[in-house]
């Protein structure tokens, strides 16, 4: 993946964690002692993915195999973080 894209990638899935943390009080209080995160990291890797396959587009290029690994690690890395929102 280009340092470009990787560090546009980067900083969207740090704007989706810290949009998360917005909306966490609310969904802690409408699903009390239920942990989301599997839920909440599923919606973010989704709308991340969609953004990184954006990008290519704009670009009128298709990422490769090893693009698609390098997004799976980038992503893979966030996940603690949001495991962390929820305890």
């Amino acid at each position: 993946m280009q340092k470009e894209l990787y560090d546009f990638m980067k900083n969207h899935m740090d704007l989706l964690i810290g949009q998360a943390k917005s909306y966490l009080p609310f969904v802690k209080n409408a699903f009390p002692n239920t942990n989301l995160s599997d839920a909440c990291f599923n919606l973010i890797v989704s709308n991340a993915f969609y953004v990184f396959l954006s990008q290519y587009a704009m670009r009128i290029q298709s990422p490769s195999e090893q693009d698609l690994a390098e997004f799976g690690n980038l992503v893979s890395q966030y996940r603690a973080k949001v495991d962390e929102m929820f305890k």
